[in-house]
């Protein structure tokens, strides 16, 4: 079995096929589940060795100046001990930059697991958190952030698409955000961020991101407001369950640990305060064992599980807890770190959404019977995609979002999106609201689930081959497909909803050079231009002329006309093979 690192995101969407985690696969993209986030999803954040560097070398600075050594020598003592080093050990190095003391690597390994101890040092009448504040320089640490990595950009869809409404995080950086503002264009009203207990009563949006240990994009904007909330210090984590200033917080993600899922990602629970929570929501409204058929109530994203975490495993599940002790554990360890995971379900979300509405769709028109075929093969495409999250997979994730926006955009706009980088959403509905949500239906993205599974078939058993556009300009489509027959060129295909769409592109001239293969949602133009099943301009013959012409295909018309669905296959392999 793959371990946490190991494992490749094809691999999670197979765990999520299959018990246990199936019905957590499920659970989530009907919202059930609340995310709990840690630092472990933020790897371009400062890292904790460099925090700990620029403490080190602000407080030596400070002792190796006469005007200030009485102050700040004993602070550096304090340091020195807390990483079982005494100063006449580095009194050699002491007039130079921490970083280059030969024992600095020692020192910023033992003060790794003891950084809540280094933030709790005190210096004489300055403010409780003067080493984060002013030796860290917390705000300068997290200054000129990088742009949102896979697993933020991936949180950001899941709420796009109505799957994730509660996130409690004890990060500090603004990467969530940034990925949600990135991927809706700036829209209001889809992430509404809690820091201040007043931003509770603020306009609800779809999701809520709880940053219970403050955020310091708040503190770096108003000092004066926000610099309070930042929690590190090992005094600050043990005074929060008690911290006035944390009381609306505090009780808020208490009912999140009751009344929702949770799905822990990147080392997150791990911190005395927030057991406490979990055993608080445990005697307000406890977790059942066994949980059939629901999901699991509690699923951490981890090599192995941590100590904290088995002791929210045993709080939460009480006297169940030693008679299931294997079963139990075996749930909630899904083992593969936060960005699989969260790759995976985005994957996941979309082919369940596409899957239902083209159910759906084939339920009114009578063909009910297709829908295990074209889902199945839908299934396919899902995994085809997610082979490919390999390597660098927050370059895989804008390069998928990109696409997948064009494709969309296309599709239901006859045009390019106006922001390239922005995210098109299928719905923010969840599957289980989608059967009355009448815009999805309306917009025909159950004739373009069909679509994508007939084409994949084609591309499965190697009649033809599907690519990514071959440039960014309008006229090379949401993809290319190339036959594979022998010195077959490749064409541009666009995916729309109706002949409204496919005219703004001919408008546009997306059709030049007559290559492109137009598959059609409705069948309104091979209806008005067409005699057959597609339409073709009759000035280019196809087949294996090495001649083209634009083919227009009618997807409605393919599935109302066949008899079943090896029919459907292989009239349509007949329409687009060139």
């Amino acid at each position: 079995m793959p371990n946490a690192t190991d494992i490749s995101v094809l691999e999670v969407i197979e765990k999520f096929d299959t018990a246990p985690f199936q019905a957590v696969a499920s659970a989530v993209a009907n919202g059930e589940f609340s995310f709990w986030v840690g630092s472990g999803i933020s790897r371009n954040a400062p890292s904790l060795g460099g925090l700990i560097d620029r403490a080190i070398e602000f407080i030596r600075s400070k002792a190796m100046n006469p005007a200030t050594e009485d102050t700040f020598m004993p602070v550096l003592d304090e340091i020195l001990a807390l990483a079982r080093v005494q100063r006449a050990a580095v009194a050699a190095n002491l007039g130079s930059p921490f970083t280059g003391w030969p024992q600095s690597s020692a020192i910023r390994d033992e003060l790794w697991t003891k950084y809540s101890d280094l933030l709790d040092v005190r210096v004489q009448d300055e403010e409780a958190d003067y080493v984060l504040w002013d030796a860290v320089d917390i705000r300068e640490a997290f200054s000129a952030p990088p742009l949102p990595e896979a697993p933020h950009l991936c949180i950001a869809i899941l709420i796009m698409e109505g799957a994730v409404r509660s996130i409690a995080s004890g990060n500090w950086d603004g990467f969530i955000e940034a990925a949600v503002d990135r991927l809706s264009g700036g829209a209001s009203g889809i992430l509404q961020v809690v820091v201040d207990p007043d931003h509770l009563r603020d306009p609800a949006a779809r999701a809520r991101l709880f940053k219970f240990h403050g955020c310091i994009v708040h503190a770096d904007q108003e000092p004066a407001l926000y610099r309070k909330f930042l929690t590190g210090s090992h005094t600050q984590i043990v005074n929060w369950p008690n911290n006035p200033n944390f009381a609306a917080i505090r009780n808020a993600i208490t009912e999140l640990a009751s009344n929702s899922k949770s799905l822990v990602l990147g080392l997150s629970i791990q911190d005395a305060n927030l057991q406490g929570v979990f055993s608080t929501a445990s005697h307000i409204h406890p977790w059942p064992w066994p949980c059939d058929p629901a999901a699991q109530a509690h699923v951490f994203c981890e090599d192995q599980i941590k100590p904290g975490q088995r002791s929210v495993l045993r709080i939460v599940y009480g006297a169940n807890y030693n008679p299931n002790i294997a079963v139990i554990e075996q749930s909630a360890h899904l083992r593969a770190w936060g960005e699989q995971v969260l790759i995976a379900l985005v994957f996941n979300v979309i082919e369940k959404k596409l899957c239902l509405l083209m159910e759906l769709w084939l339920a009114e028109i009578g063909k009910t019977g297709f829908a295990s075929r074209l889902a199945m093969v839908l299934k396919n495409a899902r995994d085809l995609g997610a082979g490919h999250a390999v390597g660098n997979r927050t370059d895989f994730v804008y390069r998928a979002i990109s696409l997948w926006s064009r494709a969309l955009a296309l599709y239901r706009n006859g045009a390019l999106p106006d922001r390239p980088d922005t995210y098109q959403e299928l719905s923010a509905s969840t599957p289980l609201q989608l059967p009355t949500d009448q815009n999805a239906k309306a917009a025909g993205l159950g004739r373009l689930g069909a679509a994508i599974s007939l084409l994949q078939s084609g591309h499965a058993d190697g009649q033809w081959r599907i690519s990514v556009p071959r440039s960014l300009n309008l006229t090379d489509g949401a993809m290319t497909t190339t036959s594979t027959w022998a010195g077959a060129e490749p064409r541009p295909l666009f995916l729309v909803k109706s002949v409204t769409e496919a005219i703004n592109l001919e408008k546009n001239g997306a059709f030049t050079g007559d290559k492109a293969i137009v598959l059609h949602g409705d069948d309104t133009y091979q209806r008005v231009f067409g005699g057959g099943t597609s339409a073709r301009r009759p000035r280019g013959a196809p087949g294996r002329t090495g001649r083209s012409s634009t083919r227009h295909v009618s997807i409605s018309h393919l599935v109302e006309t066949s008899v079943d669905a090896d029919d459907l296959f292989h009239r349509f392999s007949s329409e687009v093979a060139l």
